[in-house]
């Protein structure tokens, strides 16, 4: 019976597919935790415990890569703010600053005095990366909204327009 019980729970219960950064240790320190706090009794408890876990660990891989999701669109997001403070420069120049910010000292205080003179310091950059991201999602729900509110074959650009050719009475 005991073996049957664990066969069933291998079968049902969620293993878990981590990715490459992350450490199967930490994810079984979560499980164990939970697992010893909730006792499960049964093998439905059993599944449900680990759909739990399951789902913690979800949000404890979202709260890691927020950073780097954000991170990803710093370059960016300065560039938007270098153009809104030097609206006259090249985007030669803007681009120029944007890159080596992030490597060079005086072109790094040299961003930092931009940004002051408008009242915002270097946490500005990723305010904008955190901003710019949630907006484009926003524009994603908008997009597909659109979509599903005139369906596909039904808007003018999906239908093929027949011109009628007019005879006028001169031909026979």
């Amino acid at each position: 019976m005991k073996q049957r019980t664990d066969d069933l729970r291998q079968s049902l219960i969620f293993q878990p597919s981590l990715l490459s950064f992350e450490s199967q240790r930490e994810y079984r320190q979560l499980e164990d935790a939970i697992r010893d706090h909730i006792s499960p009794q049964d093998i439905l408890e059993e599944i449900w415990t680990s759909e739990i876990v399951e789902g913690e660990w979800e949000i404890v891989r979202l709260r890691r890569s927020k950073g780097q999701i954000v991170n990803l669109d710093k370059l960016v997001s300065l560039r938007n703010l270098l153009q809104l403070i030097l609206p006259h420069a090249s985007d030669a120049e803007i681009d120029d600053l944007t890159r080596r910010r992030f490597t060079n000292k005086e072109i790094r205080k040299q961003v930092t005095t931009l940004l002051h003179s408008i009242d915002l310091d270097d946490s500005a950059i990723e305010v904008e990366a955190y901003r710019s991201r949630r907006d484009k999602s926003f524009r994603q729900i908008e997009d597909r909204r659109a979509g599903i509110a005139v369906p596909p074959g039904h808007r003018l650009v999906d239908q093929e327009v027949k011109v009628p050719i007019e005879h006028h009475g001169g031909d026979t």
